[in-house]
């Protein structure tokens, strides 16, 4: 609770020793907080009255990766697939995106709601555009770890940075309209 300091659990995972908590992201409004579980569940949570509102299926593997959209929560998963789930409606999934050949580490949405970028494991970064899902805008295999940080410019709409994993040690740049690196930065850490 922000105003009184007091700290309340909102949930617990169940009884399986191996489930637990992988991802976590609020709503834009504040008011709902997504949960990623290691037993492919995306649960839905109103974080005021602390409770859940839907348990989202459709992963076959854990849900290390979230990101909200509106009305639309993206999720990604140990099992290489991202789904877009409309959590307004009972048929939830409204389009599966495939292109990673490992888990999603990474998901965000650019601040139009236009493009999505995901990283994974297999190094590769993608750029989605939300009104031709069917495959990747672009394909970014420059990196030489998992693509696990992933920030859009606030100011400049086709600005992506990424960042690679300790074999690769990079934050790059992108150009998300034409798919080009910009720059690449060696962080040497």
């Amino acid at each position: 609770n922000a105003s009184t300091g007091d700290i309340q659990q909102l949930m617990q995972t169940g009884e399986d020793q191996n489930d637990y908590v992988a991802s976590v992201q609020w709503s834009a409004d504040g008011k709902h907080i997504a949960v990623g579980t290691a037993s492919a569940n995306v649960q839905i949570w109103d974080a005021t009255r602390m409770k859940q509102l839907r348990n989202l299926r459709g992963h076959a593997a854990r849900v290390g990766s979230l990101a909200w959209n509106g009305h639309i929560l993206t999720s990604g998963g140990r099992d290489n697939m991202i789904f877009n789930h409309d959590v307004r409606v009972r048929d939830h999934i409204t389009s599966r995106l495939r292109g990673h050949e490992q888990e999603i580490c990474g998901l965000k949405w650019s601040p139009s709601g236009n493009q999505l970028a995901s990283g994974g494991n297999d190094n590769l970064l993608h750029v989605w555009d939300i009104h031709n899902q069917s495959t990747y805008l672009h394909r970014m295999s420059e990196h030489q770890a998992a693509v696990k940080a992933l920030a859009w410019c606030p100011f400049h709409s086709s600005l992506l940075a990424s960042g690679g994993g300790t074999a690769d040690r990079c934050i790059k740049f992108w150009n998300t309209h034409t798919g080009a690196c910009l720059n690449s930065i060696d962080t040497s850490s």
